[in-house]
């Protein structure tokens, strides 16, 4: 098995096919690099390459490109469901890496700094198989742009299609979970550490959840939306920190961090650090640009110049750190019933207050900070977030002032089983950030000097009710954080 490393793509091409003197170090060669770009050649065949990745489309009608590109996934999901049940590229196999309906999640990292890399290598290595498997080496998985397209492409709904599931619903519209308004706030925060609980436990975890069935189960792979879905929560990311300049983290247990458990486009055993998954869309792939909330859709690399710049920005990274100013302890351990809403006050010294109410939103974000003890059995519902308004219930519109934002669970799983096996246990952990809701209420004059602060917790079924009302939430902790605003780098 090969483990590919960041010093392993230590990159400087030429896009205009002229390759320079330092393509790879550490002695590894066209042979590892084939693990993300496949058999090159040379040189010249690897510029080439990088200039023209296959270009994963936004899910839409009406673009032929899109068309073809879905008639080739069609064509590779048949394929992978009709090979042995043994061969580790097989539909079953592949959807089994991430977990299964019953058992819940294997080896996928959710609630962790490695939801991002874990999942761009799974689907890097997926698409391989699908580029092998139809004999076309310049297929890309589609994303599906839920904040552009809240419905679900007709593609996905015909019953005849190797691409069909049976699903709770066909869009997520109405939700709020992926709505400009929820999430231009995330796109806006500028540190990694931060920004990617809030994908992962927004739009990310409420799509699972509102499509459910299937989807909003450990064996969400299984269904053929999974893969488009996460082409989206990929794309997320690429657009946060190529597009909007954002740096990752250069810390080296993140960068060095194995994600394992993938098999290549032949079967073969592969792994990939942290690190390296940062150059896969530079390197491996690229996106059809869209819009993302506010964030327009991007131009793509006109010169070598400017690829080269981003790519060595990329690949540096920057001291960025998830560091706490100020912590104020809301509740420990306790166990609440889903059909309640749960409402904290703190308990501040004044000083303490008057850094909370008169942060500077310039320089500060404050984070609600929210840890459960493990995922719920059911996973059907949302969780809104007050500040400040202890009657709110679940019909408290998220227009209203004091809302701050949502998040929902993802799946169940069997703890026993997943200790048992070796893997992470995935302990539920959230960040909703209070900043703008705090200013709002401050500006209305409903927070002042001696106010009390106060969250609401408010589980919000998707379909109106609750399918398990006496269903319980075991809270490790609850906290009001601030943390340091950082200033998004330009390419380098």
């Amino acid at each position: 098995m090969q483990t590919l490393e960041p010093a392993d793509f230590a990159t400087d091409f030429d896009l205009t096919g002229e390759p320079s003197r330092r393509v790879f170090i550490k002695g590894l060669g066209f042979v590892s690099a084939a693990l993300l770009m496949g058999s090159l050649g040379g040189c010249d065949k690897l510029a080439e390459a990088i200039r023209n990745r296959p270009v994963r489309r936004r899910l839409r009608t009406g673009s032929p490109e899109v068309d073809a590109s879905i008639d080739l996934y069609r064509q590779a999901v048949a394929a992978m469901k009709a090979l042995p049940a043994t061969d580790p590229r097989s539909w079953t196999a592949q959807a089994q890496i991430h977990g299964t309906v019953a058992g819940g999640f294997n080896f996928c990292e959710h609630g962790t700094d490695h939801f991002f890399d874990w999942h761009r290598a799974y689907l890097l290595y997926f698409e391989r198989i699908c580029q092998k498997l139809t004999n076309h080496p310049k297929f890309a998985l589609p994303y599906w742009n839920w904040n552009q397209d809240p419905d679900v492409h007709p593609a996905f709904l015909d019953s005849a299609s190797p691409l069909f599931l049976g699903r709770n619903r066909t869009s997520v519209a109405g939700f709020g979970v992926t709505t400009t308004a929820t999430l231009d706030p995330i796109f806006a925060d500028t540190n990694f550490f931060t920004f990617r609980p809030q994908v992962e436990g927004t739009p990310h975890n409420s799509v699972h959840s509102i499509i459910g069935a299937t989807m909003g189960t450990g064996g969400s792979a299984l269904d053929p939306l999974f893969w488009t879905h996460h082409c989206m929560v990929d794309y997320c990311w690429y657009k946060w920190n190529v597009d909007l300049g954002n740096d990752n983290t250069n810390d080296a247990t993140w960068i060095n961090h194995v994600n394992s458990h993938f098999v290549d486009a032949n079967g073969n055993p592969v792994t990939a650090t942290a690190g390296i998954t940062t150059l896969m869309p530079l390197i491996s792939y690229q996106y059809e640009s869209s819009a993302i909330g506010s964030s327009a859709a991007a131009a793509a690399f006109s010169t070598r110049t400017a690829y080269q710049k981003v790519e060595k920005r990329i690949r540096a990274g920057a001291n960025i750190r998830f560091d706490i100013k100020q912590r104020v302890h809301l509740a420990d351990r306790v166990a609440v019933s889903i059909a309640k809403p749960l409402s904290l006050e703190t308990r501040l010294t004044p000083e303490a207050f008057s850094q909370i109410i008169g942060s500077d939103s310039a320089r500060e974000r404050v984070f609600a900070s929210i840890e459960y003890a493990q995922l719920p059995a059911t996973s059907d519902f949302s969780v809104r977030v007050f500040v400040n308004l202890p009657s709110a219930h679940s019909r408290t519109p998220g227009e209203d002032p004091h809302y701050a934002g949502s998040f929902a669970f993802f799946g169940t799983e069997a703890p026993e089983a997943a200790a048992a096996a070796g893997q992470h246990r995935h302990q539920p952990r959230f960040l909703v950030n209070l900043t703008d809701t705090i200013q709002r209420l401050r500006a209305a004059q409903e927070l002042g000097p001696g106010t009390p602060v106060s969250l609401q917790l408010v589980p919000t079924p998707f379909a109106g009710k609750f399918e398990k009302e006496d269903t319980e939430l075991v809270l490790n902790a609850i906290d009001i954080i601030t943390t340091p605003v950082l200033v998004a780098s330009a390419p380098r």
